[in-house]
């Protein structure tokens, strides 16, 4: 049969290629003549012509290039095309899914031209590993995400930013907003066992750290990210278990040199986050509390908060009038600002990046060189803290003989941050009261009482944490082709990466109101520190396999790779900190205390591996892959592990018994695989060795100093530990409908681990801890789809589709279930990892009836709160079990902190230069938790204390006998009250699922028309990208639905709305 191509989904791309491709032979290609016209200049020199398919058929869209010129034209509804010449003699038509023509122009002033279809453009090349493959035949679970995804983004700090919600099977998270420490997460397919799992990442086929490694690379450097998810990591073996993230940099190509620029700046808005209560309603929520607790009116701090609304914004100064309270004798002063630590803290911020490639070559030789450069600033208003990144990448190919090639690639990525040392304890103390000022009248650091302060000066005077990171990554591929359809392919790789963290800790006088008095210093100068860290991972890879091609008899397609792999990882990290340090200088100093850490270790492994595929006719799909694996981790008993995996296919529209349906459906697969892989996460370096800690100068005294001591690593040793194996399995029909303007992937996928690394018990008289076993058991399972149409009306095209993606899991075996606690638990067997456990609400105690019923059924018994002491108003919760008690065995599954589900939908339209794309991302099934000690407490629990602030989402929402319906429990100060209330209940957890407007962008591209006016620029093109403008989510304590459940510290960092400008040239 023959394949027709989808014309339609492709018009958009037809540039693009017609740029990219190379000129093929073989085209057919028909010209005829017209009456000679009159005779015309050189400028005005034009040709007019039809491009037509075998058929007859005209092509929209296809794109005529002059060489040598900037001039060129695209195709019209009925194929044809008017073109300006100049002084050239040949024109270039490309067009994909068909072999790109040069037709020579002799006098002539209108063509017909032929083009045939070229099936090595039809049959679509996938990135797999050690190879690739046709996406047609291809049997495993590959999502392919293309440069065109990562483009119009604006300021990435890692390119997996770019993919939240967007690609099916992969779940991606962030943590905040802090430049550089963002925390971009990506798990495939969900977690495969209760210990950490990461994708492994191979970037032009050497290995990388991990997902945090892409933070300093350049996402415009990237021509496609291949993730692979089911048997196809089988591969990768013993590293494999959380999926494989396959990453091809951009290469030139043999044409005209190009000279690409891609510049943005980034307005960066503040997003979510809880609102803080104001002075006056801070004042009365306090008042109401206290007399709700029993207090009058003549408890000194009622009055203090009457004084609170009666002088706002107004202070007493105790040098000149006497403190009118029995309270704070150790204060200089009372505050009685209305001050909005948000405003004072967060504010609008930017970012811009820039980059710049030159790429060209010839048939000999190709090459592309770029240099990057982002900077990355704070909405923290307050000390240094911004992000620096630079790039510079070289790939070359070599072609030394029509059988011998190499292609190299070099890069240099640098990363410079910067970030206030005491960020955790100015954001920890980001609970103020709304009373304390920023500062003194005279803009001095403010403090109160003994050791109160105004936080913002900890970030602003505290000291910086310096960061710095540099890495080299080196892959030199060399691939000879010994004879027809077989190939010897060898990579030799290279990764260096080194970080520094320079961390100073320095003292801050805090002022009185008026800043005449020091009125404390924290620290101490002799506490004041320099700390000094460093380390370097050096990865130095070899491979090598022979790849074999070859066809029998037409119809039996035969592939086959063999290869060897060895890698080595040294390691090697040192901390020095001392204190009573002199701030002025640049390298670690001190009079007091010092101490020194240090850590070494080097670990290897060797790998041979193994792939075979066979298809009969493109119909039947068969593929067998295999990897032995030897790591120094284990003892050599133990050391060596084989894993695999088989999947096949069967293109059903190939059948003959489908012929009838050709008109209609154009793709129909149906896929399976099995494999197994292996997670080494858990074990230590040296799994069967017994080690020891050196503690110079530590702890113990003898005579009159400090000796030099040893002392076990805590650990005893394993001898039987090995990898844990993850058994894959995943069922998939890809689909196509109307020649391809409609197709689609449904996949459903089971994992599950019998031998997990889980905490086993020796007895205590071992003293060190017991090693991990291979004894737990774990299952996942899932499944994930997308779907896209594409078409055009008239001179609009267009797009629309959407993923979804569902992960479950359960802890099988865990050596038994934990002890039963309330709050998220990854220790329950029979449930998944971060679930989140508590009380089952049954309603509000309405009466002094309820209560004393309510008290004299569980006071006596309940161990999850002092029921005693509770009032009308409070929650009250199901003895589930009937056992006439409240304690442990009635806490219930409320849910998982982590999303089951996570979806998008985009739409997109292009029209004579203008362009818009719309894509919403949410998730679903996320049950958040926000409890995480006294700080994140007092922002949840209104007056949780008497002296910090609180989020003002209770004002009007509290229960009363005229308000029923109030969500929050009466106000109070009992802890015992609030601790029983606020604890973790079907009440207090909320529904974390969103839905929000990811990213919509407006483009407009100026007309080649225009371009070929002048003959410098061949592209321009303007945008205007919004990033996380609107969402919409059931969250009720006000931080973004995405936000941890861990809202202290750096991840106090609001997320943001972003609004970028930007322009991409091509020269």
């Amino acid at each position: 049969m023959k394949r027709r191509f989808n014309r339609d989904a492709c018009r958009a791309q037809a540039l693009l290629v017609a740029l990219a491709i190379m000129a093929g032979g073989g085209a057919v290609a028909k010209a005829g003549t017209s009456p000679a016209p009159q005779a015309q200049t050189t400028e005005q020199r034009t040709i007019r012509g039809t491009v037509v398919d075998a058929t007859g058929e005209p092509l929209i869209g296809a794109t005529i290039l002059v060489p040598g010129t900037s001039f060129g034209a695209s195709t019209d509804l009925d194929g044809n095309f008017t073109v300006k010449l100049g002084n050239a003699k040949e024109i270039q038509v490309s067009y994909i899914g068909y072999k790109t023509v040069k037709v020579p122009v002799k006098g002539q002033t209108e063509l017909k031209i032929v083009l045939a279809e070229d099936s090595s453009v039809l049959d679509e090349v996938v990135v797999v590993g050690y190879g690739t493959q046709k996406k047609a035949t291809m049997t495993g679970a590959v999502t392919v995400v293309g440069s065109q995804q990562l483009e119009d983004k604006g300021t990435l700090s890692s390119p997996v930013q770019a993919m939240q919600g967007q690609v099916p099977g992969v779940i991606v998270t962030r943590s905040n907003s802090a430049p550089g420490e963002e925390g971009w997460n990506m798990q495939i397919r969900g977690s495969v066992s209760k210990n950490s799992t990461s994708p492994l990442v191979i970037i032009d086929g050497v290995e990388y750290e991990g997902v945090g490694a892409l933070n300093q690379l350049n996402p415009s450097d990237i021509e496609s990210m291949n993730i692979l998810k089911d048997a196809a990591a089988s591969i990768y073996g013993s590293k494999a278990a959380g999926g494989v993230v396959l990453i091809t940099t951009k290469k030139g190509s043999a044409d005209r040199v190009r000279v690409d620029y891609n510049g943005s700046f980034t307005g960066k808005f503040i997003g979510n986050q809880p609102s803080p209560t104001g002075l006056v309603d801070w004042a009365n929520a306090q008042i109401e509390a206290y007399r709700n607790d029993g207090y009058d009116d003549t408890y000194d701090r009622i009055r203090w908060c009457q004084m609170m609304i009666e002088y706002k914004d107004q202070y007493l100064d105790f040098d000149h009038v006497k403190n009118p309270i029995n309270m704070f004798g150790d204060t200089a002063d009372l505050t009685f600002f209305d001050t909005d630590w948000n405003d004072i803290l967060w504010g609008n911020s930017w970012s811009t990046s820039h980059d710049l490639a030159v790429s060209g070559g010839n048939d000999k030789s190709t090459y592309r060189v770029s240099a990057a450069y982002m900077y990355d600033d704070s909405n923290l208003k307050w000390g240094n803290n911004h992000n620096n990144r630079f790039n510079i990448r070289l790939n070359n190919t070599f072609k030394f003989h029509e059988k011998f090639q190499l292609t190299s690639s070099i890069a240099l990525n640098r990363q410079d941050q910067v970030a206030p040392t005491r960020i955790g304890s100015c954001l920890t103390s980001n609970t103020a009261q709304p009373g304390f000022p920023s500062s003194t009248i005279d803009g001095k650091p403010y403090g109160w009482g003994g050791n109160w302060k105004a936080p913002n000066w900890e970030a602003e005077l505290g000291g910086d944490n310096k960061y710095k990171a540099v890495s080299v990554n080196v892959s030199e591929a060399f691939r000879y082709d010994i004879i027809n359809g077989l190939s010897l392919n060898a990579t030799f790789g290279y990764n260096y990466r080194g970080n520094t963290r320079d961390k100073k800790s320095l003292a801050v006088d805090y002022y009185n109101y008026a800043g005449n008095k020091v009125w404390f210093t924290d620290p101490t100068e002799e506490k004041t520190s320099y700390e000094k860290w460093w380390d370097r991972r050096e990865l130095f890879t070899v491979q090598a396999y022979l790849d074999y091609m070859k066809t029998f008899g037409q119809d039996h397609n035969f592939k086959a790779m063999l290869g060897v792999q060895y890698s080595y990882t040294d390691y090697e990290s040192n901390t020095n900190t001392a204190e009573d340090i002199n701030a002025s200088l640049e390298i670690i100093n001190g009079q007091g205390l010092h101490n020194i850490k240090a850590n070494k270790w080097q670990e290897s492994l060797l790998s041979y591996y193994g792939r075979v595929n066979y298809d009969f006719r493109s119909k039947y799909l068969l593929e067998a892959q295999a990897r032995y694996d030897g790591s120094s981790k284990f003892q050599a008993e133990n050391r060596w592990a084989f894993f695999w995996g088989v999947s096949a296919g069967w293109r059903i529209a190939e059948e003959s018994f489908m012929e009838g349906t050709r008109d209609w459906l154009s793709e129909l697969k149906l896929r399976a695989s099995y494999g197994n892989v292996g997670n080494q996460s858990g074990i230590d370096t040296y799994s069967g060795v017994g080690l020891y800690n050196f503690k110079p100068n530590q702890n113990i005294i003898i005579g009159n100093g400090k000796i030099s001591w040893i002392d076990t690593n805590g650990k005893l040793v394993s001898l039987d530990r090995t990898w844990e194996r993850v058994h894959n399995y995943n069922v998939a029909l890809d689909f196509g409908f109307l020649q391809g303007r409609l197709s689609g992937t449904f996949e459903a996928y089971w994992k599950k681990v019998n031998n997990m690394l889980i905490d086993v018990i020796y007895p205590g008289v071992l003293g060190d801890k017991a090693p991990t076993a291979n004894k737990g058991k774990f299952k996942a399972w899932g499944y994930d789809a997308n779907l896209t149409w594409r078409d055009r009306i008239g001179k609009v095209d267009y797009h629309v589709g959407g993923t979804f993606t569902y992960a479950d899991n359960k802890l099988v075996d865990n050596g038994g279930s934990g002890a039963i606690q309330s709050g998220v638990r990854s220790d329950r067997e029979g449930y998944p990892l971060n679930s989140v456990w508590g009380l089952r609400y049954c309603g509000k105690i309405e009466n002094e009836e309820m209560l004393e019923k309510y008290q004299n059924r569980y006071a006596a018994t309940t161990t999850v709160g002092n029921i005693s002491k509770i009032r009308v108003g409070s929650n009250m919760f199901e003895d589930v079990n009937k056992d006439g008690k409240l304690d442990a065995n009635d806490y219930v599954y409320l849910g998982t902190d982590d999303p089951k589900i996570q979806y998008s939908f985009n739409f997109g339209a292009s029209w004579n230069g203008f362009d818009i794309d719309v894509v919403f991302q949410g998730a679903g099934r996320r049950t958040v938790w926000r409890q995480q000690g006294n700080s994140a407490d007092a922002w949840r629990i209104p007056c949780r204390t008497w002296y910090g602030n609180f989020s003002n989402q209770f004002i009007g929402n509290v229960w009363s006998p005229e308000n029923p319906s109030g969500y929050y429990t009466p106000l109070t100060h009992e802890s015992d009250i609030n601790n029983y209330n606020y604890q973790c209940s079907s009440w207090s957890v909320e529904d974390g699922s969103y839905l929000r407007l990811k990213n919509i962008t407006v483009g407009y591209s100026l007309p080649q028309a225009l371009l070929a006016k002048q003959k410098v620029l061949s592209q321009v093109r303007f945008y205007v990208t919004g990033t996380d403008l609107w969402e919409t989510s059931n969250i009720k304590d006000g931080w973004d639905p995405e936000a941890s459940r861990n809202v202290t510290n750096s991840n106090r960092y609001p997320f943001l709305r972003n609004v970028t400008f930007g322009v991409h040239l091509s020269f």
